[in-house]
């Protein structure tokens, strides 16, 4: 492990600063230095109040040039005062359909955000998540070769394939999946800037629950997804197509999660497509690596 990412801030509701960064933040910032690792300061459109990744926020920031300016300049500065290696970009839900029914375009605010926060940080580090797709990157709001020219690490978010409040079971982020959604960015950005990112962790659906409407799900850690199927003295179940384990519980809750023999096969093809590396969502949930 070279760098861990610190998810710290989020914006403002009114998009135009960045929350404080907690001593929770700044403990982990000083602990991987303490072992000779780089930290990013993550932020995010994440907003507690909706449970999910505001897209009225994201768009409020990205299509503003003062908004714009502003964050970049709070950013700018907690990495200056605090010590951080760089910033990483976690910003989701982009190019929504309003209320109009109309697709919004978030497509150039997020390239010229990357490029001015990129004038702003100077030598710090920069990556970009993107959420994973089989379709094209475009509709997500993401400007690929803007993007690319800007930061230094594209992080491919392949997990969430599935979860209990979107859809019904299945697998964390499937390997032919992971697979199909490889192959949008390794056409449009060099293999060496991409970051595999690989879902360490668990989901539940209890029965009954139906697509998209949870009844009690959740997330799970990989030791408590295992410690629930042995409490509940079912069958942990390795699939040799999605390369995830899975296992129905006497109560029909059915259980999916991605531990560390996924992680190594996830890893050996990040090696195979001469990748830039692979990342972890996340290190409080998954198994030691």
């Amino acid at each position: 492990m070279t760098m861990v990412g610190v998810d710290g801030v989020t914006l403002t509701p009114d998009g135009r600063g960045i929350t404080a960064v907690d001593e929770a933040s700044l403990g982990l910032l000083h602990e991987a230095h303490r072992l000779h690792k780089t930290a990013e300061l993550l932020v995010s459109n994440y907003s507690n109040t909706l449970g999910d990744f505001d897209p009225n926020l994201a768009a409020t920031m990205l299509n503003s040039p003062a908004s714009r300016r502003s964050v970049i300049a709070a950013l700018a500065n907690d990495v200056r005062s605090q010590g951080w290696n760089g910033i990483t970009i976690d910003l989701e839900s982009l190019n929504n359909f309003g209320a109009a029914g109309h697709t919004r375009d978030d497509n150039a605010g997020l390239a010229a955000f990357t490029k001015e926060l990129r004038a702003a940080l100077g030598k710090a580090s920069i990556s970009i998540c993107l959420s994973a797709t089989t379709g094209s990157y475009a509709d997500l709001g993401y400007d690929l070769p803007a993007l690319g020219a800007s930061v230094d690490h594209v992080v491919l978010m392949a997990y969430d394939q599935h979860g209990p409040s979107w859809s019904s079971a299945g697998p964390i982020g499937g390997y032919p999946w992971a697979k199909a959604t490889l192959r949008g960015l390794t056409r449009e950005l060099p293999a060496a800037s991409i970051q595999l990112g690989i879902g360490e962790y668990g989901y539940s659906w209890p029965a009954g629950s139906v697509d998209g409407t949870p009844r009690g799900g959740g997330p799970y850690s990989d030791a408590a997804a295992r410690a629930l199927v042995t409490r509940d003295h079912a069958t942990a179940l390795w699939d040799a197509t999605q390369l995830e384990w899975h296992a129905t519980l006497p109560d029909g809750t059915i259980l999916w999660w991605s531990d560390a023999r996924s992680f190594a096969a996830r890893e050996a093809l990040a090696r195979s497509l001469d990748l830039g590396g692979v990342a972890v969502w996340s290190l409080g949930q998954a198994d030691p690596l």
